[in-house]
């Protein structure tokens, strides 16, 4: 089986993209994987590094200069901003191939763990792309900014089975950045608002293992979700998602799924593996989130016996 898979990445997260290409050829090395790779400041050395790997697992790989000025004027949040790299994904249907119509697309800090099969032989259609829960809005001026009614599910953006004939088919591109663009009085969650702003009741709801956050324990009791659901989310995810920025693998810390970060960073290849320092004040934080973290498994273990 052929699957296109579509990345965002810098020379800033080259060891994390690294590690994220080598679980995912790794763990499919039955199919044919074409890399579309997104970027703007990429140096040589680090496109290099990623061709090195794909030819490792006779994969294909193109790169893709992105014009940030059709970004010109989206909105960021005062606190924390990203750069406009934060809304690349929102340019796939013109970026890409026009004879490209599904493409997954995956975030750096991810680990896939299993074939992907299962999620490319999803049939879209009608809908604009495939996503797992996310819990937000988070206030009710955010829920008002995506007009959305109360009981209205949303989806996380980091991990996507993209529709781009629909996109393309529906002209969503233009109507994505005019909502980018649009005057928030506050920003909360960049892109992904925008496309759920967009796409509300036009995506497929995908099972909560194709989205395991390396901190949640188990799943809220949403109603779609089914008992096996919970115990494939906890015991059988298909990657690992570092959603939480206090417990990313690379940080000088002990955190939840680290080894499997360092696993495939390894495998990949690149060298020196480099850690980020913390301060002591941050550090003291995230170990209390660690240790948080593992006394909530404890509970759940032996709450559920596995």
């Amino acid at each position: 089986m052929e699957f296109d898979v579509v990345i965002n990445t810098d020379d800033n997260y080259i060891q994390h993209c690294m590690a994220m290409l080598c679980s995912l050829y790794g763990n499919n090395k039955e199919h044919t994987i074409t890399l579309h790779v997104l970027k703007k400041n990429l140096s040589d050395n680090c496109m290099g590094e990623i061709q090195r790997l794909t030819n490792e697992y006779n994969n294909k790989c193109f790169f893709y200069t992105v014009d940030e000025t059709l970004l010109d004027g989206v909105q960021f949040r005062s606190k924390r901003p990203l750069s406009k790299a934060a809304y690349y994904r929102l340019l796939l249907a013109s970026v890409l191939p026009n004879e490209i119509d599904k493409i997954l697309y995956l975030d750096c800090d991810i680990i896939v763990l299993k074939d992907l099969t299962e999620v490319f032989n999803i049939e879209l259609n009608e809908y604009a792309l495939a996503a797992t829960l996310d819990n937000f809005p988070y206030t009710n001026q955010h829920r008002l900014q995506l007009h959305m009614e109360a009981d209205e599910r949303t989806f996380c953006s980091g991990i996507m089975l993209v529709n781009l004939k629909y996109w393309r088919d529906n002209d969503c591109e233009p109507q994505l950045l005019e909502y980018a663009k649009r005057y928030r009085k506050e920003v909360y969650l960049h892109d992904q608002d925008v496309l759920n702003y967009l796409f509300k009741k036009k995506w497929f709801l995908l099972p909560p293992k194709w989205n395991r956050v390396a901190y949640a324990h188990i799943c809220k009791p949403f109603p779609q979700y089914r008992n096996f659901d919970y115990f494939e989310y906890r015991r059988s995810p298909m990657l690992i998602h570092y959603a939480d920025p206090r417990l990313k693998p690379w940080l000088d810390i002990r955190t939840p799924y680290k080894n499997e970060y360092l696993k495939y960073v390894k495998l990949s290849g690149i060298k020196p593996v480099r850690f980020v320092e913390t301060a002591m004040l941050e550090k003291a934080k995230m170990y209390f989130a660690v240790i948080r973290y593992f006394l909530g498994e404890l509970y759940y273990n032996i709450k559920y016996r596995g």
